[in-house]
C-alpha cells in the first residue's frame, strides 16, 4: 500500500453572515472508488474520490472540497476493497482509517486557510494557553513530580 497523492478538484467557500455562537460541523465521505489501469499484474491502482465539507451553523458559512486520494495496492486486496465498495458502498476495514486519516490531515489545513479568508471561525479547535496562577502551578509540579518518583525502581542489591 503506497500513496501516489492526494490532489483536490473542487474548492468552494462562502460565507452568508455573522454570528457571535457559531457551531461547527465538519465531515468526510467518500463518494466512489475508481480503479485504474496498473502495468504491474500483481498491483492495483485506486482513486477514492471524496467530499469534505465544513458548515458553519446557524447558517453562517460553508467550506466544500472535493478530491481524490489515490493508492497503490497488492491485487489482492485492491480486489477486495473494490468488491466491498460495489457491494454495498463499505470502505474495506484495513485501509479504512488510514485513507480517511490522510484525507483529512489535508482537508482541515486547507478548510483552516480558507475560513480565514472568508473571515469565518476555524472549523477545528485550537489549542489554547492558559496562565495559571504561580502557586497553581509549583502544585502541578509537586504532583508530576511525585508520580515520576513512584514509578522509578530501586537498583537490586547483589
Amino acid at each position: 500500500m503506497t500513496m501516489v497523492g492526494l490532489n483536490f478538484t473542487k474548492i468552494s467557500g462562502e460565507r452568508f453572515g455573522s454570528s457571535e455562537n457559531v457551531r461547527v460541523e465538519s465531515n468526510v465521505a467518500i463518494t466512489n472508488i475508481v480503479e485504474s489501469k496498473m502495468p504491474d499484474p500483481k498491483k492495483s491502482i485506486l482513486k477514492f474520490q471524496f467530499l469534505f465539507t465544513a458548515k458553519f451553523e446557524p447558517n453562517i458559512g460553508l467550506t466544500e472540497l472535493k478530491g481524490e486520494l489515490i493508492e497503490i495496492f497488492d491485487k489482492e486486496l485492491g480486489v477486495k476493497i473494490m468488491d466491498g465498495w460495489t457491494k454495498g458502498k463499505n470502505l474495506h476495514k484495513d485501509v479504512a482509517p488510514r485513507i480517511l486519516n490522510a484525507i483529512l490531515a489535508k482537508s482541515n489545513v486547507e478548510a483552516i486557510l480558507m475560513s480565514k479568508e472568508l473571515g469565518l471561525p476555524s472549523p477545528i479547535q485550537m489549542p489554547k494557553v492558559e496562565i495559571k496562577p504561580k502557586a497553581a502551578a509549583l502544585k502541578v509540579e509537586e504532583k508530576t513530580e511525585n508520580k515520576a518518583e513512584s514509578k522509578v525502581e530501586k537498583p537490586k542489591k547483589k
